[in-house]
């Protein structure tokens, strides 16, 4: 099940054949736009941990900004461009794989609409495709500052196979980062995080560091992208690299799991200033 699970992310990612990607609303539904709006704006930390961020309704992070040494706050998500910020599936399970995205900026249009609730320091983001084959549980949480900290934002994701079988998918989470109001940053990733910066080391910048995946045959990668451009769930992502890059790019992580008929599994990540 491993080697299979592999396998498919080698071939999503990094050849030049995929399978045809099928992103049809099932009729009667009614689709959900996508949103960069700020919905939901959470602000925590003082002094030089002033950390603040904004959640769309749908889910997407908007805007993310922190304190930097010079007493002014630097911007990571839409300082130059709206925000391009959200979450992607690939259905894996048989082709032609099924793809569902939201990255604000836009998305497959085959959601249904979002439920939203919300508290003083969290909101919960509900959403089903529109086939009805998954439910997309999003809780995002202020994790508090301080004057000696920055905040953070823990994104807690429970994924729910809706159908009568077992299925594969990918789930990733995506923020193209223009620190400092410029498309030209520095980037780097280790096994759990991957992180977008001001070049040159004269800036903060803002990273995603994923939980642990601890359910057997399932795991996370984390990549660098090359480009802006979110990346469309079941295309080929040959922009991903696990490495250096400086230019103007994003951040990624992946999450490869299997769930069976009317199951649930959670992922997680945080979104921290560095």
């Amino acid at each position: 099940m491993l080697k299979r699970s592999i396998t498919l992310l080698a071939v999503l990612m990094f050849t030049s054949l995929a399978f045809a990607q099928s992103n049809s609303v099932r009729s009667g539904a009614t689709a959900q736009s996508p949103s960069d709006t700020c919905a939901f704006t959470f602000s925590t930390g003082t002094g030089h941990g002033l950390t603040q961020y904004c959640v769309s309704n749908n889910g997407n992070i908007v805007q993310f900004s922190a304190m930097s040494g010079n007493g002014l706050p630097t911007e990571f998500l839409n300082s130059v461009n709206p925000a391009t910020e959200g979450y992607g599936i690939c259905d894996t399970t048989a082709p032609p794989f099924n793809a569902y995205w939201d990255f604000a900026s836009s998305d497959s249009g085959n959601w249904n609409p979002s439920t939203v609730v919300n508290t003083a320091t969290s909101v919960k983001v509900t959403r089903t495709t529109a086939a009805g084959v998954w439910r997309l549980v999003q809780t995002i949480t202020e994790i508090a500052g301080s004057k000696f900290f920055y905040g953070k934002a823990r994104i807690i994701t429970s994924i729910t196979n809706l159908s009568n079988k077992d299925r594969f998918l990918l789930l990733d989470r995506y923020a193209n980062i223009d620190a400092g109001g410029s498309t030209f940053n520095d980037f780097d990733k280790t096994e759990t995080s991957v992180w977008g910066q001001v070049a040159e080391g004269n800036g903060p910048g803002l990273s995603s560091t994923a939980a642990f995946v601890t359910t057997p045959f399932d795991f996370s990668i984390s990549f660098v992208n090359t480009v802006p451009d979110a990346p469309i769930p079941c295309q080929i992502h040959n922009t991903f690299i696990s490495g250096f890059f400086e230019g103007d790019g994003g951040i990624d992580q992946d999450f490869n799991l299997e769930i069976g008929p009317g199951k649930t599994k959670t992922v997680g990540l945080t979104y921290s200033p560095i």
